[in-house]
């Protein structure tokens, strides 16, 4: 093998562990940032199920304020009702 094919061949090993180099770079760099983007999407999950749970909670709340004034509304009623007929 002749002097110039050594080099050539050195040359191309040294730009081979330069990309692999560059290459591991990257891809630990895309691993941060995936595992960046895992944290966010969990800690949005969280968020997510605490604000299904405080609508749900919330919806409890004002069917339970609808019955009470359904019920209120009915006891008016009623005693609308009655003072018709106690005044006829």
């Amino acid at each position: 093998m002749g002097v110039e094919k050594l080099q050539e061949l050195e040359s191309l090993l040294n730009r081979l562990i330069d990309d692999y180099v560059k290459t591991k770079e990257e891809n630990e760099k895309l691993w941060a940032r995936m595992n960046e983007a895992l944290s966010k999407i969990e800690k949005l999950d969280k968020e997510k199920r605490e604000l299904e749970s405080l609508v749900e909670m919330y919806r409890s709340s004002l069917n339970s304020l609808v019955e009470k004034l359904q019920n209120m509304l009915g006891a008016v009623d009623y005693a609308v009702e009655a003072d018709r007929q106690d005044k006829t």
